[in-house]
């Protein structure tokens, strides 16, 4: 819905040619205002070249709120001074707002705020619109054909999204949702906010842990929210964000000349390997000969936290990563190290010796009794701390760490089955009334940081990149920094205080994504391949991620892929396929035994370079990357000469045999008839078990055109996959698409003729009622030539 714009507003722009118009406030850039009344109301946000206002008729949003005494209030007036604004609350509450035109953005900050200790956050917006056709809810932008109007949060402080908790987290970890813009009855909204880390608090955090304690920043100021809004035609939207980051001074990283933003190269596919100082000219030359711009190490560090190398894997160390890197870079591709963003591992010294004191409390209790260095019971005078939800369920007390079995549910609340001096701490006696941490911990048996305690970290990991030269990494676990009670400010603040001491670009990606962190961002490639076979591990997560990438101005990535010994050519064509229609990029996990024993190494690295040179010159039509998308379609791409490719199509025919309650004497098979409309052609056939409360099948037979009948001698248990190429062998595959074995049979199958051919499916047992045989056959059909 478009309003047209309000005679108010040109009366309104006539203020800045020397007019005037009591008690409304239009702000312009060169093409864009946006209109604030005298109830601080934003009433209006308009195309100035087309005179349409786009704030809904009937909602306007607020350019300034705050949060005070559990309260969302409003401005009671707004007074403007020149280019200040004064806006004044209930309870002596005022903030001075700074307004700054400029040609191509508006810029709001907070300059002044009296009796801060009454203001629990500071919230921008909502801005309100009735464009709805395109929402990035991330990147803060709403458009439709003809224009665009943007929000950007100009510092770390100032979150984009809605305050939904007390701690300030907008969406979940690996979350596709954001709220810095979002779908409303009438359009859209745009939002911020700043809470006060200034204050003591005492919170929920991460969703688990109660009435955690929270200090407050002692050099903690709200003053400095900031907060740009611009307006300008779609296709202009990166640049008019780019200006706005490069005047502000917001993250602004370039990588090869080229803003990380428009740049390519961080949509490229790269190499994920366990790699070490024996193996890496091998492994440096595999990925070379992908194609691809980065080996990327799966778990190199022995400690997170100080981050000690593997010694198996580095016996010399950081020196021995920084001679990888340095043969790396002498090949122009990167090195990359995999990590958890501020998780610590329990051999780590922040937890072994006395730096222990600033590891994150979910609660601090008192010792109601004096203990001795063996006791064995512990009594506090809380119970709710130690009854949370834990996998350590660590104490600590002084600088000894105690773990225990189970807390008490009546008083006296007692610690009991205590294991004293846990992971190298030394077990010494306490006094009543010392303190007792019950500390944070995460099922992968990592404890986290206090705020103070996080920057020492950030510290180390950018030490050891600066001694490495290390140039890409993942902030896996990103969402880790909620952990120390700060909510999205300490995501925002560790990436970017880390990629400020690192001396060189990290090309870096996240298991979150926010608005403030996308300035920093390279990437994000959501999708692991540990849960079901190459295809299927979270595909829906997948592809459901591509739209969401791009109408929030990111690469498409497709996520990680799992090379093993057993992967078949056709996987990896099918992953190339959709990486090709979405014009993505991915993770190829790789180990060094995956690519030395796979019998089909070398045709997957070529198929991989087609598919990529493919790619990069963009020879697929919209149609045909259409089809390139479509997961249930397989293809093969070959090189037939310069500038010519020719991509072969195949059709699937899909069938199920389940089980049966027969009459006697009934047959139980069943029966399929297909089509090969195609040249004579060998059968490709897969057999799936599955069913809710299947089990396993027993001596499948396999019968085509009812004169060629095998017997499979073996058993295939739920989720594993039979794969047959009409050869001597039908080869059996896990859950995971990983290869079992292969089961020799009597004879191979003769290729298939042009016309209508029958198949047919028996077992000798199904076991549970509802078991399942899925079967697919592969057949090739077209082939396209494409010339670029």
């Amino acid at each position: 819905m478009k309003q047209p714009i309000r005679a108010s507003l040109f009366a309104l722009l006539a203020i800045f040619l020397g007019g005037t118009l009591p008690a409304q406030h239009v702000y312009h850039t060169a093409g864009f205002g946006l209109e604030i009344n005298s109830q601080g109301q934003v009433t209006g946000m308009t195309d100035l070249k087309n005179k349409i206002n786009y704030v809904p008729s009937g909602n306007p949003g607020y350019l300034v709120r705050i949060k005070s005494n559990g309260k969302d209030l409003a401005p009671s007036t707004v007074k403007v001074q020149k280019n200040l604004l004064y806006f004044t609350f209930d309870g002596g509450i005022e903030l001075q707002v700074q307004a700054i035109q400029n040609k191509d953005y508006l810029k709001f900050e907070l300059k002044k705020a009296v009796k801060t200790e009454k203001i629990e956050a500071v919230f921008w917006g909502p801005f309100n619109t009735t464009i709805d056709e395109t929402i990035g809810e991330v990147v803060g932008v709403v458009r439709n054909k003809d224009f665009a109007i943007g929000m950007r949060a100009l510092n770390s402080k100032t979150i984009g999204g809605k305050l939904l908790n007390e701690e300030g987290v907008t969406a979940g970890s690996a979350s596709i949702t954001g709220s810095a813009a979002g779908k409303e009855d009438f359009g859209s909204a745009m939002q911020a906010f700043c809470l006060n880390q200034s204050l003591d608090r005492v919170i929920q955090v991460w969703h688990l842990h109660k009435n955690c304690p929270v200090r407050g920043l002692k050099n903690y100021k709200i003053e400095g929210t900031a907060l740009a809004m611009f307006g300008t035609v779609p296709d202009n939207v990166l640049t008019a964000i780019g200006t706005i980051s490069q005047a502000e001074g917001l993250p602004y990283q370039v990588i090869d000349g080229e803003w990380v933003r428009k740049s390519k190269i961080t949509g490229k596919p790269y190499l994920i390997a366990s790699f070490s100082e024996e193996n890496f000219d091998e492994m440096l030359e595999f990925t070379q000969r992908l194609g691809f711009y980065s080996i990327y190490h799966s778990h190199p560090f022995d400690t997170w936290g100080h981050f000690d190398l593997l010694k198996n894997l580095f016996p010399n160390g950081r020196e021995g990563m920084r001679k990888c890197v340095e043969k790396a870079n002498a090949k122009n591709i990167r090195v990359g190290v995999h990590t958890l963003t501020n998780f610590i591992t329990t051999n780590d010294p922040f937890v072994t010796t006395e730096a222990n004191s600033g590891l994150m409390a979910a609660g601090i209790s008192q010792l109601l009794e004096d203990l001795d260095e063996s006791s064995t019971e512990i009594t506090v005078d809380n119970y709710d701390y130690f009854a949370q939800v834990s996998t350590l369920n660590s104490v600590l007390i002084g600088n000894e760490i105690v773990r225990y079995q189970e807390v008490t549910k009546e008083k006296p609340y007692r610690l009991i089955n205590c294991a004293r001096g846990a992971y190298n701490t030394k077990a010494a006696p306490h006094k009543k009334g010392d303190q007792a941490k019950k500390l944070m911990d995460f099922p992968y048996n990592t404890l986290f940081p206090d705020w103070e305690m996080q920057d020492q970290l950030i510290r180390n990991l950018a030490d050891f990149f600066n001694e490495t030269g290390v140039s890409q990494m993942d902030f896996d676990g990103h969402e880790g920094a909620c952990y120390t009670g700060r909510g999205e400010y300490a995501v925002n603040y560790f990436a970017e205080e880390f990629l400020k001491k690192v001396d060189h670009l990290v090309v870096n990606g996240s298991s979150n994504i926010n608005h403030f962190y996308w300035n920093n961002n390279s990437y994000i490639n959501w999708g692991e391949p540990w849960y079901a076979s190459f295809r299927e591990s979270q595909s829906e997560h997948r592809f459901k991620l591509q739209p969401f990438f791009e109408r929030n101005y990111m690469p498409n990535m497709l996520g990680w892929f799992l090379m093993t010994p057993g992967t078949f050519v056709e996987d990896i064509e099918w992953m190339m396929a959709r990486a090709a229609g979405y014009n993505a990029g991915y993770a190829f996990v790789a180990d060094y035994k995956s690519l030395k024993q796979n019998p089909n190494t070398d045709i997957i690295i070529n198929s991989i370079r087609t598919w990529e040179e493919a790619k990069k010159l963009e020879i697929f039509s919209d149609e045909q990357r259409v089809r390139l998308k479509d997961t249930g379609r397989d293809f093969h791409l070959e090189k037939a000469g310069s500038n010519h490719w020719m991509l072969q199509n195949f059709e699937k025919f899909k069938f199920e045999h389940a089980k049966k309650i027969l009459q006697p004497g009934e047959p139980a098979h069943s029966k399929w008839e297909f089509n090969n409309a195609w040249d004579p052609q060998l059968l490709h056939l897969q057999l799936l078990v599955t069913g809710d409360d299947a089990s396993r099948v027993v001596d499948i037979e396999i019968e085509v055109d009812n004169y060629f009948k095998v017997k499979i001698p073996a058993e295939v248990k739920k989720g594993q996959t039979l794969v047959w190429d009409s050869s001597k062998q039908i080869k059996l595959y896990n859950d995971k698409g990983q290869f079992i074995k292969a089961i020799d049979i009597e004879r191979s199958l003769p290729e298939l003729k042009s016309g209508k051919h029958l198949i047919t499916i028996n077992a000798g047992s199904m076991d549970g009622a509802e078991t399942v045989i899925k079967g697919t056959i592969k057949l090739k059909s077209e082939v396209e030539e494409i010339r670029k």
